[in-house]
């Protein structure tokens, strides 16, 4: 299973950005924490999949044009995978654009499922995009 490590991660991106919810959330353990950069428009601790789509996911979705993450490198470890990548978007208040670096970090448990996401991202970017 460690070596679909990579694949499934990839495939919940792509789930994402298709806009397929239900087969998203299938990439993730019951007891999953979530954390999104304190800095970031959206920042805290969620605890389960549907608070992550609630209060991240679906706001990302109504509030902002094409926002986009957007993998590019993966680094897998044990039962760990780092992602490096860039976000992109437009405000849809503002009409501002950005893009900035992420790195996402997420730990899989033995049922192969994630448990634990990591958010570190240039959320000076993002929030700058958002004033004004």
């Amino acid at each position: 299973m460690k070596n679909d490590y990579k694949k499934l991660v990839s495939q919940s991106y792509q789930a994402m950005d298709d806009g397929r919810i239900e087969n998203f959330k299938t990439y993730f353990a019951d007891d999953l924490v979530w954390n999104e950069a304190l800095g970031f428009p959206y920042g805290g601790i969620y605890h389960g999949i549907d608070a992550v789509i609630e209060n991240v996911h679906s706001r990302l979705g109504t509030e902002w044009t094409n926002y986009k993450a957007s993998p590019e490198n993966y680094i897998v470890s044990g039962n760990d995978v780092v992602v490096y990548g860039k976000y992109s978007g437009s405000y849809k208040v503002t009409g501002k654009s950005f893009q900035a670096d992420f790195a996402h970090f997420y730990h899989f448990n033995e049922e192969g499922k994630i448990n634990h996401f990591i958010q570190v991202v240039d959320s000076a970017l993002v929030t700058e995009s958002m004033k004004n």
